[in-house]
């Protein structure tokens, strides 16, 4: 292979660094037992899943997940890293269009929606290092880049300092792929289904939202039928430099979350998480489940959490509901189509506080290291679980490229 195409990827995926944007670096829960890989983390380094890809998730997408295959080595199998090293980097683009009934509305952008690089150092059997970086993005207008696109680049080079971010740097102790293990450093401890899109309920109201990734302490045991994560955490320090800051919700507190696998077909899990912030104490607890339908190329998940809201400032507080209820149909191979709808209740004792969403997605993986992604979605705020809307509704439109390394 000639020597020039790692050079001409290198020099790509920095170029789209430069314009872009960081992401969680969070999994796709709807490959566990779908593509006959019953545990998250046989395809990721991390115990919970999400990041960085093993060389049994990279044969995985071009064997199992990609339309025509291809070779899921990273750059392509262009070189291959020494054993003790493992390298990735994930870059998405994304076209949105959104009306909310103003008059403004619709309105469209694209933006790069993720950036990141990923590193990992193993010392030994035991010990490995995990290092992730990335770019924050800004939203563009549909009609900002042709406007001048030197000049837009120039922008964006000379911002991309302040925009640089990391979410997740840890060290971690494991002997082995199954039995106890223990982590230190910035990531989510682990909960709930961990999905990609962060805009879904029961990631943005469970303390998941986008980077709001903690400095964590995790320990656990994963066997081959069941898992078992406990974790304590707390947020970056205030005056952090914004390359470790985080902008979302900032609470200390614990998480655990717990799995049981069934038939190489179906889990149950059972999780917890308590939050303090100097506004509020977030007490947290819900359930998973999980359901493959071999024949019919149906995956079933689940998540419904009740979270209690203590306010600091009073004695009063809200108890909360967040669920997540979908469909995952596998037509043909490198295919994903998925119904889902959600629901979130500001306040179960309050009439008019609830929203449901109802999404419609179609995610197309033509050749390994690279997807396509149209999603539809619809929101509503609603008194009922269904219909009965008590205020405007709102829509999202939203095409997307991603390609991995």
């Amino acid at each position: 292979m000639p020597r020039t195409l790692p050079l001409a990827l290198a020099g790509g995926i920095a170029a789209l660094i430069i314009v872009g944007s960081s992401a969680p670096a969070f999994a796709y829960p709807q490959f566990q037992f779908s593509s006959g890989t019953t545990r998250c983390s046989q395809c990721h380094y991390s115990p919970a899943g999400g990041g960085l890809i093993t060389s049994w998730g990279r044969d995985e997408s071009a064997d199992t997940l990609s339309t025509f295959g291809g070779d899921g080595g990273f750059l392509h199998g262009a070189w291959t890293p020494p054993s003790w090293v493992a390298l990735g980097a994930d870059v998405r683009i994304a076209g949105v269009r959104t009306d909310d009934g103003g008059q403004e509305a619709p309105q469209t952008a694209w933006f790069p929606m993720q950036t990141d690089l990923y590193s990992r150092f193993a010392f030994d059997d035991t010990w490995s290092l995990y290092l992730e970086a990335g770019v924050r993005g800004e939203t563009r207008p549909a009609s900002g880049f042709s406007d001048t696109a030197i000049g837009q680049i120039n922008t964006d080079l000379a911002t991309v300092g302040n925009r640089f971010i990391t979410r997740e740097h840890y060290l971690m102790w494991r002997p082995s792929a199954t039995g106890p293990y223990a982590r230190i450093g910035r990531f989510y401890a682990p909960y709930g289904l961990r999905f990609v899109e962060h805009i879904y309920y029961v990631r943005r109201f469970t303390g998941y939202n986008l980077y709001d990734e903690t400095y964590t302490a995790s320990g656990g045991y994963v066997d081959e039928d069941w898992e078992l994560h406990v974790s304590v955490f707390t947020p970056p320090p205030a005056g952090a430099p914004d390359f470790f800051s985080s902008t979302g919700t900032r609470e200390s507190g614990g998480a655990a979350y717990y799995e049981l696998r069934l038939e190489k077909m179906a889990a149950v899990g059972a999780q917890v998480r308590l939050g303090h912030g100097t506004e509020h104490t977030r007490y947290q607890g819900g359930l998973v489940g999980k359901l493959w339908l071999d024949p019919a190329k149906l995956l079933f998940l689940g998540e419904a959490d009740f979270a209690r809201l203590q306010i600091s400032a009073a004695s009063a507080g809200v108890t909360q509901f967040i669920s997540y209820l979908g469909a995952n149909w596998f037509p043909t191979r490198g295919l994903m189509a998925t119904l889902a709808w959600e629901r979130y209740q500001e306040d179960i004792s309050l009439g008019k506080t609830g929203h449901n969403a109802y999404d419609v997605q179609a995610n197309w993986f033509p050749w390994s290291h690279f997807e396509l992604v149209l999603l539809y979605r619809y929101q509503t705020v609603s008194a009922g679980l269904f219909g009965q809307n008590d205020g405007p509704a709102t829509s999202l439109l939203m095409g997307q490229l991603h390609y991995y390394l």
